[in-house]
């Protein structure tokens, strides 16, 4: 696979693992985040991958908000997929039980709330009304990795894949989306 790497504003990087050829990267180290905004395009898609900053405080919440405006105002419309752990839970998400040692007053909705006002589809929300939890693999609670996608693209499926090997403390998310115009994923 190709590896295309984002140095991030902080220690924690973000990447893209591609096993189709990328035709071209740009990592957007906005200001406002804590890590960055990670762009490839590849069969004349935009894909973007971030990871927004994390906490479980009111106080937390306004950051992510931030975080969140900058990164809809870099891609605009003109995102295909847009991926990552938002660190926040969908509008009408449930979450479960944390374990004890997880330290939680708030748990943010608004920063995807902003990305489904902008118009993007929660790819798994599109196939299934479960939970979809990804974090913790260990004590799962809440659904914090979103894949979203452009109105222009169509979702084949989308799955949280909860029997992977635990190289992270979230699952992984899959989905196969394709644009309108080609016929296969």
């Amino acid at each position: 696979m190709q590896l295309v790497y984002g140095q991030a504003n902080s220690d924690y990087a973000v990447a893209w693992l591609s096993r189709v050829p990328v035709a071209r990267s740009e990592n957007h180290r906005l200001p406002v985040l804590d890590k960055t905004l990670l762009e490839i395009e590849m069969d004349g898609l935009r894909l973007f991958a971030t990871h927004l900053s994390a906490g479980r405080t009111k106080a937390d919440e306004p950051h992510r908000i931030e975080e969140t405006q900058a990164i809809l105002g870099e891609i605009g419309g003109h995102a295909d997929v847009l991926v990552g752990d938002f660190n926040a839970i969908g509008p009408r998400d449930e979450i479960g039980t944390p374990p004890p040692e997880e330290v939680i007053d708030h748990v943010s909705r608004r920063p995807i709330e902003l990305i489904l006002e902008a118009g993007y589809v929660d790819a798994y929300r599109a196939f299934h009304d479960d939970h979809g939890w990804t974090y913790l693999t260990w004590h799962p609670w809440a659904r914090l990795d979103h894949v979203f996608v452009s109105p222009r693209l169509a979702v084949a499926r989308c799955e949280v894949v909860t029997e992977a090997a635990r190289a992270s403390d979230h699952f992984p998310v899959v989905a196969d989306v394709q644009s309108a115009a080609r016929s296969t994923p």
